[in-house]
């Protein structure tokens, strides 16, 4: 039984035992759990254990024989606890009393204590000794401190079922057996006077049987994983008290262990590969490759008794080939479907390496023999054959000219660089190293040399004596290049000739760079890197005085401000010229100061003009009804309101108190609308900080008489966090203009607290107003001619039809390619936080603050507040990580919940669960009467990988294709799942009667303009297709291109250290 309705508790950490041994009798379950009041009397059943068989004949007896473990560094001599050695029935030997629980507990103030007990395991009578070695599983004891609740107070999951997940591990190839029983022994015992009753549903000819009688369920046969690895069956439990009937159902999973029984085989029989070597002759260069595939898995860790598991041994009595080459072994996971359900298998690489280099002159061609052996496969087809057809050619080492030419000015300094020069196909080589060497018969014209990185395989030529060029014997100077291949001694020759000319003023004349072309480049090059005076711009490494920025590596200035120079040896300096170019002359400022006056003339007369008439058609203030007046709670303290414009209590309340000294709201006029004119009425909703409510705004945006507005608002309990955010979403608003998104009025923001005026949607969440619409009923869809005259004189008063519900998505949908345009995440989209304003017209909200007025179990309790679990994407839930493509999973559950006209996301599911599920790759199914195109669109919202989700241009286009072929009624009746889990969160439903546009058909192809002009009656403004200007932050944060639309209640919301650990428990 679980008692979380009665009492809270720390959870602590789980440990995971082995719960099977590689020979003999194991158990299937890894841990069990059960929760043990005060006063149960002794003999009280808690629960049963099963073991299954190894092989035949074996027989299972159990046993405690150690402690029972009550924290990490305690534990304490058992007492309480006896198991029947031959059934496995866990038993009260004693009762507990609360002096045994303060004994047990880590302190008597805890209402709840875990304990640990070790169930032992063997396949004869045990001994003491054999505690050890033996097979164990780990039962976790709730020790609650209080007497067992009445069974009429307890539902029917706590009935049936223990909080621990019905998860089990079968090996196969093993003999059959009962492995579970579903009845709980605990509850039986305590609830004698209630009918509980069990169903185990499976598809026809899995291999499992319930037991009526007994409750136990059994496998019947030996299973084979590697046709099916999983089964998923539903336990469904019914409870009968009297009249009174509940039901539940809890998944029941059974997952094969795999052992060693399939051979190795070839995909497609490829058992050859063709290696070729050529140019990479380098060390570590893979040749080929061949793959092997298993049936079976192998684990991943301990990876060196992985890799022995499978070997690859060359076969070859060739020492030069056994020194030459080596086989490298990887494997992956793969998945086969042998029976339309997914199988793990191991995918075995087997890659043909060069174990070194071999030399340009090695020519040969041969067979190489690789031997794959699964040693732990006892079966004639243990090993496979690998054949790699080896051809090692010759490469010539020669330049691919017979001779070069250079020209170098006389003017060039030293260091200058003159070019480049390698032999042929020098890119292409790998693992060849080739010097490069000048030979000149001319000792007094050595005005050329030649250097080359430890990387390179060119040689660069570059100025070594710059006084040379200035000797007019000097002219043409010869040169003999020599490459050399360092390892075969293999060298071939060329000529080089250097020209030296230039003796007149010439364009090609020295800077304060050696070679404009080489520096700066961002690159200390070979030649460069000889002296740092060379080029300091890319390889200086000393102190840089003023403002710069270095360079790759850190070598070298890759910006600076103003003008930079090094010193020798000393340090560089990035300095601003001083000299300042005069910006404007005297006639250029007297005609701007003839410009300033004239415009300040103009804008008084303007100015004057607009407040007279202002003051002349100003009416008199609106005088509020008595049911429309907003009047504020009895405070215990006195507020007031500061000159910054925010709530400040009295010192006699610090508890209460807002820290208020950091800011002042600033006056927007555009936005900004008199405080008089508002007038507040009912709460829409509210919550912990914030609330909305109705209201009427007279003169609204220059419009005649009042306007029905919607306007939020902090509570009195509010901090300067709160404001900030409701700040955040004001400025947010302002610059964002789209017909699916709710609309930004106006904001009072000066004497007094900060209003912020949004359009009013008549008919509230798209949650409620789809749970409304079960109340319409199927009768209301029906052919009666005599409802046509009032269907077409108010259109908003008839069923909804599939059409409808595909065009709330296709409106919401296009809201939010909208949103992702303007680089906006909004990180809580759902039906909750969708408005329904008249017309059906969907309008995207709550981007910050009124999260907190809606559903308590939408949303899971953190240290720091809540988050919405059912409608977050898995890289948000582990990673924390937010971005458009994670608001395309919420957008498919938000299609689920418009589907299934209203319904709760992931029924019958504890939010603390889903993590685990969605991990193992769980999705909701197809609900009833949902199209498969609509479904499948649902699953590609949900893909794990985010960049393989749909954008929401793409869902647009989708969902316009299913909204232009949809014609036909929905079903209501058919479509309200009869599962009252889908709508189990006990929420008070809105009494405002459906309303809806026609269901006039629309031709099969027709442009998105037409369906937004016709079938809504609506044109679109011309907002910008692009993001405008970033978004600025009203606390002065930069501006950026990835904005969330309530990233300052995130920072409250994010899953904090401890919570990320309370997951990890939920992850093991």
């Amino acid at each position: 039984m679980t008692m979380h309705k009665y009492f809270k508790g720390d959870e602590l950490s789980f440990c995971v035992p082995s719960f099977a041994a590689s020979f003999g009798l194991y158990f299937p379950r890894k841990e069990y759990s059960e929760n043990v009041y005060i006063d149960q009397p002794a003999g009280t059943p808690l629960l049963h254990i099963h073991a299954l068989r190894d092989s035949h004949g074996e027989t299972a007896h159990f046993h405690l024989c150690q402690n029972i473990i009550v924290s990490r560094a305690r534990s304490h001599e058992n007492h309480w606890f006896q198991i029947r050695e031959k059934m496995g029935l866990l038993y009260l030997s004693k009762s507990l009393d609360r002096e045994d629980f303060n004994m047990l507990s880590v302190g008597n103030w805890m209402p709840l204590s875990k304990v640990m007990l070790y169930v032992f395991l063997s396949s004869h009578p045990f001994q003491e000794k054999e505690c050890d070695s033996a097979t164990r599983t780990t039962v976790f004891l709730s020790l609650i401190n209080a007497t067992a609740p009445a069974c009429s107070s307890l539902t029917a999951r706590q009935l049936c079922f223990t909080e621990m997940d019905l998860s089990f591990h079968i090996k196969e190839n093993k003999p059959p057996g009962t492995f579970h029983q579903l009845q709980l022994p605990s509850v039986h015992h305590l609830c004698q006077n209630l009918s509980i009753t069990y169903k185990l549903l499976a598809a026809e000819g899995m291999p499992f049987r319930y037991n009526e009688n007994t409750t136990g369920v059994s496998v019947t046969h030996r299973l084979d994983r590697e046709e099916r690895e999983r089964y998923e069956l539903i336990a469904k439990c019914t409870v009968r008290d009297g009249f009174r009937e509940m039901q539940v159902e809890v998944p029941f999973l059974i997952n094969v262990l795999d052992e060693d029984d399939s051979p190795p085989f070839l995909p497609n029989g490829t058992d050859t590969a063709d290696a070729v070597v050529e140019f990479n002759r380098k060390e570590g260069t893979v040749l080929a490759t061949l793959t092997v595939y298993d049936a079976d898995t192998t684990p991943i860790y301990p990876i060196e008794s992985s890799r022995k598991k499978y070997t690859g041994t060359i076969i070859t009595d060739d020492p030069w080939i056994s020194e030459t080459f080596r086989v490298e072994h990887i494997f992956d996971e793969i998945h086969f479907s042998p029976n339309g359900s997914q199988v793990r298998g191991t995918q075995h690489e087997y890659k043909l390496v060069l174990n070194k280099s071999i030399s340009v002159t090695e020519h040969r061609s041969f067979q190489l023999d690789v031997l794959v052996n699964d040693t732990e496969f006892n079966g004639p087809e243990r090993s496979v054959m690998l054949h790699f057809n080896v051809s090692i050619l010759p490469v010539s080492i020669q330049f691919p000219n017979t001779t070069y030419r250079f020209t170098v000015n006389r003017n060039a300094q030293r260091f200058a660089q003159i070019g480049k020069i390698g032999i042929e196909n020098y890119m292409k080589f790998h693992g060849v190293n080739i010097t490069y060497k000048l030979l000149s018969p001319n000792v007094t014209c050595y005005v050329v040399s030649i250097l080359q990185g430890r990387e390179d395989k060119y040689g660069t030529l570059y100025v070594n004596d710059s006084s040379v060029l200035l000797r007019p014997e000097c002219k043409e100077v010869q040169y003999t290049v020599q490459a050399t291949d360092k390892q075969s001694r293999k060298h071939t020759k060329t000529l080089l000739t250097v020209v030296l000319e230039g003796t007149r003023i010439t364009t090609n004349y020295s800077t304060c760079t050696p070679s404009i072309k080489t520096c700066p480049d961002g690159t200390c090059d070979i030649v460069e890197s000889k002296d740092p005076a060379i080029c300091p711009q890319d390889c200086t490494n000393g102190n840089i005085i003023g403002g710069h920025g270095k360079g790759t590596g850190n070598l070298g200035i890759k910006s600076g401000h103003g003008v930079c120079y090094c010193f020798p040896r000393q340090n560089c300096y990035c300095e601003k010229d001083d000299i300042k170019e005069q910006f404007c002359d005297e006639v250029c400022k007297t005609v701007i100061a003839g410009a300033v006056l004239l415009s300040f003339i103009i804008s008084v007369l303007l100015s004057s003009y607009f407040i007279h008439r202002y003051h002349k058609n100003s009416p008199k203030p609106p005088i509020a009804s008595a049911e429309m007046t907003f009047r504020r709670p009895a405070q215990s303290y006195p507020i007031s309101y500061s000159s910054t414009n925010v709530r400040r209590p009295s010192l006699d309340s610090m508890e209460n108190q807002v820290s208020v000294d950091t800011f002042k709201i600033p006056e927007d006029p555009k936005w900004e609308f008199p405080r008089k004119n508002l007038v507040l009425g009912k709460t829409l909703g509210e919550g912990e900080f914030g609330k909305v409510v109705k209201a009427t705004a007279f003169r609204l945006k220059g419009r005649a008489g009042y306007t029905t507005v919607a306007v939020k608002m902090l509570k009195e309990n509010a901090s300067q966090s709160e404001l900030r955010d409701l700040l955040s979403e004001f400025n947010l608003l302002k610059q964002v203009n789209h017909p699916h998104v709710i609309k930004l009025y106006g904001a009072c923001s000066q004497d007094g607290p900060l209003y912020l005026i949004v359009e009013y949607a008549k008919y509230g969440s798209l949650r409620s107003f789809l749970r409304e619409s079960r109340k319409v009923g199927p009768s209301y869809v029906g052919s009666d001619g005599n409802r046509n005259s009032s269907y077409l004189d108010n259109p908003d008063e008839r069923a909804l039809t599939m059409g409808d519900l595909i065009s709330f998505a296709w409106q919401i949908s296009r809201g939010m390619q909208y949103l992702a345009e303007m680089k906006l995440v909004h990180r809580d989209l759902a039906a909750r936080n969708v408005l329904v304003a008249e017309g059906r017209k969907m309008k995207i909200s709550d981007f910050g603050l009124s999260r907190d007025v809606y559903e308590e179990d939408s949303y899971v309790k953190r240290s720091k507040g809540r988050i919405p679990v059912k409608w977050m994407a898995i890289e948000s839930l582990f990673d924390h990580i937010y971005t458009t493509q994670s608001d395309v999973w919420s957008f498919g559950v938000l299609l689920w919940e418009i589907v299934t006209l209203g319904g709760n996301p992931y029924p019958g599911i504890a939010p603390e669960r889903l993590f685990n599920l969605l991990k193992t790759g769980y999705r909701m199914e197809r609900p009833e009467n949902c199209s498969e195109e609509m479904y499948n669109l649902m699953l590609r919202c949900w893909k794990q990988e985010p960049d393989k989700r749909p954008t929401f241009a793409e869902i647009s286009k989708e969902l316009e294709k299913m909204m232009v072929k949809s014609r036909d009624y929905l079903d209501l009746a058919a479509s309200t799942p009869s599962d009252s889990l889908l709508y189990d969160d006990g929420l008070s439903e809105e009494e405002t009667p459906l309303v809806d546009c026609n269901n006039a058909p629309l031709p099969r192809t027709l442009p998105s303009t037409w369906i937004e002009n016709k079938l809504y009656g609506m044109s679109y403004p011309n907002w910008p297709e692009e993001s405008p200007v970033p978004l600025t932050r009203f606390d002065g944060t930069n501006s950026v291109f990835s904005r969330y639309a309530n990233d300052s209640v995130y920072a409250n919301w994010m899953v904090s250290h401890s919570a990320a650990k309370f997951v990890d428990k939920f992850d093991s």
